[in-house]
């Protein structure tokens, strides 16, 4: 069991969630279309608000919390306008809060319920046209995390600054369940932390790429909430300048790697990362000496691994969205068919499915090219490849690659939870998803994944660069586009590019934002060329394929090996030769 904690002790960290009152949900400009992805309601309402772990404020904090200019934080145009999806009341959100937000039980934080971000809030995605949404379960978000981390620490600042409204917040978050002696000194220490974080916040901001709605550089949060924050050491810094797509989530059990630089390996070993990364409670250290702290407490965590398997096992029945043509016109057959053709001949060397014989699962294996192959933006791949950490808390190296010290951490946290939630030793393999080993790498390229429903899941390329698969397609792209808004272009298939109140500017010539690579030109000398140059006609066959495909028309080979991955050791990525599992113990 993670131990009692008062809410002054939790890092604010780098993903931070908001609350309302009980606030009803937001009105939308039309019905929502579901796109028989192969979940009823409930299904939706599991992968919606199961709790996984991550706290942000106690539920009566942030609903009591209001903005600086007075309106609850959570009020519904507030919350559209940072991109969350409008979600009724129900038994698994009885605050009727947006998509991802989920609420742990008290007994499990400290006494009090808390909320937490979930999955859904980056993988859940809408689309619009004409006036009707469609709902893109396990698809990409348009929220904009940086933005409501900010939005949150200034709602805070707001609340502490004055006693009238200090007090005012105080009473309400009373009312709503939280103990009287206990809110007056864990704000005051929360607003403490946030007014003497603020100058760290400011540095670290102006390092950063601009992310906006729909990315953050996931693999760059993680390893600086774990490695800076919750490990105690402030030089444990990064460069966050490789923003990235949030990734649609449809047979991403298959693949045998996941991230966009193909770099983990299990499932749980994932999930854990991700619940850590967005604000899981930890214990690695005692927060007055910094010191670490005695097992099995330093290994202990908020992390409900019944959850994260539940969560996972959900997915395997997540069907890719299918072309709408009663919304989005008809597909016409004939370019269709001839997209196909070239589809075989163009794509499906890389984005076909490559089946592993024998996998004790429907395994695929999925293609990491080379940098020096497709040349799209470097950066996300590099970052994670190149930055080391000060590991010498954990036993390990003053210069530790992020790869050997989230194997490390990951495998700790996961077989301690494993352990207090009394697991059978006999199914942590289940629990780890098909028996995979916790194996993390750092290759020098992007995965090439299967691209049914990818028609769904505008902007394109790992870092959103470029706003539509025409453009993908073309030799030329445009150098700055709008993004933020969901009104979809069925022609191009992406990003309308009519302007809207919360839409932002793409700047493709910002560090990360590179739109090159992934090109179709007769240019031989143009790096990340990867075919021929394609006519107009043959772009729009190949769209037009796109908006049919289905696993059962789809390109697909049966492969004896999983494929290398680039700068990465053969014997590493070989299934006969696996990373020794951490023993917690062996730490210091």
């Amino acid at each position: 069991m993670v131990k009692a904690f008062t809410f002054a002790t939790i890092a604010f960290l780098l993903v931070s969630a908001v609350i309302c009152g009980v606030a009803e949900s937001t009105a939308v400009s039309g019905p929502i279309i579901r796109l028989q992805q192969g979940w009823d309601n409930a299904q939706e309402q599991i992968f919606y608000h199961t709790p996984q772990g991550t706290v942000i404020l106690p539920a009566s904090w942030l609903a009591a919390l209001q903005s600086p200019d007075g309106q609850p934080f959570m009020d519904p145009d507030h919350m559209r306008r940072l991109g969350f999806i409008a979600d009724d009341r129900s038994t698994a959100n009885p605050y009727a809060w947006p998509i991802g937000f989920a609420i742990n039980p008290a007994k499990d934080t400290g006494g009090v319920e808390t909320v937490g971000l979930t999955c859904a809030a980056c993988h859940t995605g809408e689309i619009s046209y004409r006036g009707k949404t469609l709902r893109v379960d396990g698809g990409q978000a348009h929220i904009d995390l940086d933005g409501f981390k900010k939005a949150i620490n200034e709602a805070i600042l707001a609340t502490g600054g004055t006693a009238a409204r200090r007090e005012a917040f105080g009473q309400r978050a009373v009312q709503l369940g939280f103990p009287a002696d206990r809110i007056g000194p864990e704000f005051d220490a929360r607003y403490r932390a946030v007014l003497d974080g603020t100058p760290e916040r400011e540095r670290t901001a102006a390092g950063m790429t601009f992310a906006g709605p729909g990315r953050n550089d996931a693999l760059a949060v993680i390893a600086r909430v774990l490695f800076n924050y919750a490990l105690g050491v402030p030089a444990n810094t990064n460069r966050a300048t490789a923003p990235v797509d949030f990734p649609y989530l449809w047979n991403i059990w298959n693949l045998n790697w996941v991230q966009y630089n193909g770099s983990i390996r299990q499932p749980m070993s994932r999930n854990i990362g991700e619940a850590l990364g967005v604000g899981a409670i930890t214990h690695f250290i005692d927060p007055g000496t910094g010191a670490l702290s005695a097992e099995p407490e330093r290994w202990q965590t908020s992390i409900p691994v019944r959850n994260l398997n539940a969560l996972e096992t959900l997915l395997e029945s997540l069907k890719p969205p299918r072309w709408p043509e009663a919304v989005l016109g008809r597909i016409d057959g004939v370019k269709a068919r001839r997209g196909a053709q070239l589809f075989s001949q163009n794509c499906a060397g890389c984005h076909g499915i490559r089946a592993l014989a024998g996998s004790k699962s429907e395994e695929w294996s999925v293609k990491v090219l080379p940098l020096t192959v497709i040349a799209t933006d470097p950066m996300q791949a590099t970052n994670f490849r190149t930055t080391t950490y000060d590991g010498t808390k954990l036993g390990l190296s003053n210069h530790t690659d992020a790869a050997t010290g989230l194997r490390v951490v990951t495998d700790a946290v996961r077989m301690q939870a494993y352990r207090d939630a009394q697991i059978p030793a006999a199914q942590w393999g289940t629990f780890d998803g098909f028996d995979r080993s916790n194996i993390i790498t750092s290759p020098c390229g992007y995965k090439a994944r299967p691209l049914v429903g990818v028609w769904a899941t505008p902007p394109f390329l790992h870092n959103g660069s470029v706003p539509n698969v025409f453009a993908l397609l073309s030799e030329s792209r445009p150098e700055k586009f709008l993004f933020g808004s969901t009104e979809y272009d069925p022609d191009k298939l992406g990003l309308s590019q009519a302007a809207a109140p919360d839409t932002v500017t793409f700047d493709t010539t910002v560090v990360g934002n590179s739109n090159a690579g992934h090109w179709f030109t007769d240019d031989k000398t143009r790096p990340g060329r990867i075919g021929r140059r394609l006519t107009d006609d043959e772009r729009y066959d190949l769209i037009e394929y796109l908006k049919a495909a289905t696993y059962a028309d789809y390109p697909r080979t049966v492969v004896n090996s999983p494929d290398p991955e680039p700068c990465v050791t053969q014997s590493v990525t070989t299934a006969g030769v696996q990373s020794a599992t951490f023993n917690p113990s062996v730490v210091p």
